[in-house]
């Protein structure tokens, strides 16, 4: 995470906010749709561990240029307050988040062992997992979507000397 971060922020000059944030969002979609087979499969580290990993450099690849935006423009005096709202924002979006795939999960298999009135509770409980697993994925695909179309790059200053250079020849 902390090594992915630190490339992210550096790659932040050649790239552009928007390739990554795409980027971070894709790979974190492609973690999602890892996990949603894992339960399936039955083999935690080899289906698990790639999948964490994945998730990680791309949550490290989307937060950075999110951050960067956030404090673009702010003025140095308000930067830590600024700061301190991102890192609200995000540690209740994430809470929002953690509680609404719970109750995913929690009625999918509740919905899903009704149903299947033979079926162990283990199975269920794998059901109404994959079933929030898909809907982050779907998240996280429509995230990307609207990062590609929504988020614009910059027009970047050319500097003076750059500008005056093809005049003098």
């Amino acid at each position: 995470g902390g090594r992915a971060a630190a490339g992210a922020t550096g790659a932040s000059a050649r790239v552009g906010g928007g390739g990554r944030l795409r980027g971070g969002l894709g790979w974190l979609g492609g973690s999602g749709a890892l996990l949603t087979g894992a339960a399936l499969r039955g083999r935690c580290l080899w289906d698990m561990f790639p999948a964490f990993v994945l998730g990680g450099a791309g949550m490290a690849l989307s937060f950075v240029p999110v951050t960067i935006a956030s404090l673009t423009g702010v003025q140095p005096s308000d930067a830590g307050i600024a700061s301190g709202l991102v890192n609200t924002s995000r540690q209740i979006g994430g809470a929002i988040g953690l509680a609404a795939v719970s109750a995913i999960a929690a009625s999918s298999s509740s919905s899903y062992l009704h149903a299947h009135s033979v079926v162990a509770p283990g199975a269920a409980l794998d059901h109404g997992i994959q079933t929030s697993l898909y809907a982050l994925t779907a998240l996280l695909v429509a995230g990307v979507l609207i990062a590609a179309f929504l988020v614009r790059p910059q027009p970047r200053p050319v500097p003076v000397e750059a500008a005056l250079e093809p005049a003098l020849a």
